[in-house]
């Protein structure tokens, strides 16, 4: 009778040693499944990896001024890539005169994430204000690339440029704020208007001074919209490569 109890409880504990081995397999072999699976998305170029939703940052100078303020609906950045994105980017450009200008669009990509060139999608809009905070000058455009530490704006695309008194349409654009200077590339048209009248100019190249207020001829001749377009690629090769990868 003894012996028989004996032999029940030996066979309890071979049952019990098997099930805790069996669990255990099970567990490891979970475990490594979902390892792998969480290392693949890390991997994984096009899964963002960290991200900001409603966010607003700010960038100030050695001094403590500040530079520029970016809000967006959203910041996306990728693992083994230093590209961000931004969905509805609105930009607030501080310059050394204490006046600002605003930056629109739906979509924005900064290759290497120091904002020190970012390309611009979709409804883009650039809106200079002067000292008084009166619009000085507005550039509407479909895509741009934007430098906010020297206060550049180029395309190399459609552009309509609106003055107080103008609207001044073009292919190419290249605004230097700081200087104060907007220069469309080709095919410029302008439409000028008073109270009593409007007068129409045409020409190849025309640039506008912000501080004269006055458009005049230009008479560059270099290969501009080529070298825009150029730099856009080159940004947006940071984003085809994920894609491809």
């Amino acid at each position: 009778m003894l012996k028989l109890k004996i032999q029940k409880l030996d066979d309890s504990y071979k049952y019990l040693i098997i099930f805790l081995v069996l669990v255990s397999i099970i567990l490891f072999v979970e475990y490594k499944l979902n390892s792998a699976l969480i290392d693949g998305q890390s991997k994984n170029q096009s899964i963002t990896n960290h991200f900001l939703n409603n966010f607003s940052m700010t960038e100030t100078d050695s001094y403590g001024k500040i530079s520029w303020n970016l809000k967006g609906e959203r910041l996306e950045k990728y693992p083994s890539s230093d590209r961000s994105e931004v969905f509805k980017p609105a930009m607030r450009i501080f310059s050394d005169d204490e006046t600002f200008w605003d930056v629109k669009a739906e979509h924005a990509l900064d290759p290497d994430s120091l904002f020190k060139s970012i390309f611009l999608s979709g409804n883009v809009i650039f809106e200079k204000t002067d000292v008084n905070n009166n619009n000085e000058i507005i550039i509407e455009t479909t895509s741009a690339i934007i430098y906010p530490e020297s206060e550049k704006v180029e395309t190399n695309v459609f552009a309509k440029i609106i003055t107080p008194d103008s609207i001044t349409t073009g292919d190419g654009v290249i605004a230097d704020i700081k200087n104060g200077s907007v220069e469309i590339l080709s095919n410029a048209k302008r439409v000028s208007y008073t109270s009593d009248k409007s007068e129409q100019i045409s020409g190849d190249r025309m640039q506008y001074d912000l501080d004269k207020k006055t458009w005049t001829v230009s008479k560059h001749k270099d290969d501009d919209k080529k070298n825009i377009k150029d730099r856009v690629t080159t940004i947006l090769k940071t984003k085809k490569k994920l894609k491809n990868d």
